[in-house]
């Protein structure tokens, strides 16, 4: 079950078929928006997605909008010491 004020609530379904030819629903392709930096800060040793997402959002849950901001595909390689980092509006 999704929370209503998940990013993935209003996504709709496919269906596809599995390695045994049964049909799975899953949850459609999110596109990621487009999403303007209003600063850019250097991660210190030790910090961590929710780590940022809680000092500049005042709420961890939040670090995917700095992974949205991020041209990586891995939120594990989001953040790397000293390489500057896009931190986009809350909302």
């Amino acid at each position: 079950m999704i929370s209503k004020r998940s990013r993935y609530a209003k996504l709709g379904t496919v269906v596809v078929p599995d390695h045994t030819g049964a049909s799975v629903e899953l949850l459609a392709l999110r596109e990621r928006p487009q999403l303007d930096a209003v600063l850019e800060i250097s991660p210190r040793p030790g910090e961590r997605l929710d780590h940022l997402a809680h000092r500049y959002y005042r709420d961890s849950t939040k670090f995917w909008r700095i992974c949205d901001a991020s041209d990586e595909l891995d939120p594990f390689d989001v953040v790397v010491v000293g390489q500057p980092l896009a931190i986009p509006p809350s909302r």
